[in-house]
């Protein structure tokens, strides 16, 4: 039961990868097709979180979002799913 999890669970975070990586070239696309440059992107990222709650906010909210799939790697199975049926 451990390996398809983890499987699945991988499979999860390369597609999530590779759309985040697609995602930013394609701002990168943009901002030079309309000729703001290459350092537009990170000139705007440095707007995205000013205040130190935001911050805190934006660090557990990923907790959050990534904690359940650490617990289902490491344990190498999911909660029951029999409410589904």
């Amino acid at each position: 039961m451990k390996k398809p999890i983890r499987k699945q669970l991988l499979k999860k975070y390369a597609a999530t990868a590779l759309l985040s990586v697609l995602g930013i070239l394609y701002l990168y696309a943009g901002d030079l097709m309309f000729g703001y440059g290459k350092n537009n992107v990170i000139e705007l990222a440095s707007y995205m979180f000013l205040t130190s709650s935001e911050k805190v906010l934006g660090v557990l909210l990923f907790l959050c979002l990534i904690g359940p799939d650490l617990v289902h790697w490491i344990s190498g199975h999911q909660p029951g799913r029999e409410a589904e049926r």
